[in-house]
């Protein structure tokens, strides 16, 4: 009688389980467009970034991650804010390097700033580029101190693909300084002309990534990374990175906005850095959709 009404159960657990599975709903979510057609091969999806670009974008990851462990150590609504920020960058290769290739950002109120700068190490034909990113001094961001980021960077050889580890020291709600550390991967892709797949458009730059935040070791919150940079024609230039948090306690999203120069000698442009409390990560990115995008 047992064995019978044991098997009777498992039979009833097993359909429960395969049709709760089934339901619409219970599925993961499907690949994002740009995939749905396979792979982006790293031999056909390759971009011409510049060593000015790949700097530059380097050192927006870190302002990110920067943020990404203020919100983590405070909040999110603790950390909303609208932070002016200026960057720099000419690829000139280390040790000159990092007084050119340079991203700060300013706390309104003069309640502090920091500033993180990115050492090119040389490019190895067939692999990449390493990029090494260090913060400069002592720094704070909205009235929270920030020690010692540092960043170890590397892009693919067709500059269609990057991903850094990284770690810095932010003070918590108590003051003391706890260790957070970063791990990014991302691929870069150009935009096409007039919808045309086959024609690569020169002038627009996109990625798509993820990212993980750990404290002391630990994971502890997972992010969204999606960008779009739209290279000068002589008149205008703007680069907009965009984090969503898809794990973590609130929705948080960051943004970096920065207008100015961006092309192949050199990526010089300024703006800021947005931390807003609320958002959801499937809510609009209306910069993404402004002059000249």
């Amino acid at each position: 009688m047992n064995i019978k009404l044991n098997i009777l159960t498992a039979a009833i657990l097993a359909a429960v389980s395969t049709a709760s599975f089934a339901a619409p709903g219970f599925e993961p979510p499907t690949v994002d467009a740009i995939y749905s057609g396979g792979p982006q091969s790293p031999l056909v999806a390759s971009t011409d970034l510049s060593a000015a670009e790949r700097s530059a974008y380097a050192n927006y990851e870190a302002l990110m991650q920067i943020a990404e462990a203020r919100i983590h150590a405070s909040s999110c609504a603790n950390s909303v804010g609208t932070f002016p920020v200026t960057a720099y960058s000419d690829g000139a290769l280390a040790p000159v390097g990092p007084a050119t290739n340079f991203a700060t950002v300013l706390s309104p109120g003069g309640v502090g700033s920091l500033k993180v700068e990115a050492s090119l190490q040389p490019f190895v034909l067939g692999f990449g580029q390493q990029i090494l990113i260090d913060q400069v001094g002592a720094g704070s961001l909205k009235g929270k101190t920030v020690a010692g980021y540092h960043a170890d960077l590397a892009y693919n050889n067709v500059n269609n693909m990057m991903d850094s580890t990284s770690s810095v020291s932010v003070a918590s709600i108590n003051g003391k300084l706890d260790k957070y550390y970063g791990k990014v991967i991302k691929d870069f892709y150009q935009g096409d002309k007039n919808g045309d797949p086959s024609s690569a458009d020169y002038y627009n730059i996109y990625d798509w990534g993820l990212q993980s935040l750990d404290k002391l070791g630990y994971p502890v919150n997972k992010y969204w990374q999606r960008s779009k940079s739209h290279r000068d024609d002589g008149t205008f230039g703007r680069t907009v990175f965009v984090k969503d948090r898809l794990v973590g306690a609130t929705s948080c999203r960051i943004i970096i906005d920065t207008t100015g120069y961006n092309n192949q000698d050199y990526f010089s442009q300024s703006g800021n850095l947005i931390i807003q409390s609320g958002v959801n990560p499937d809510a609009a990115v209306p910069q993404f959709h402004e002059y000249p995008f």
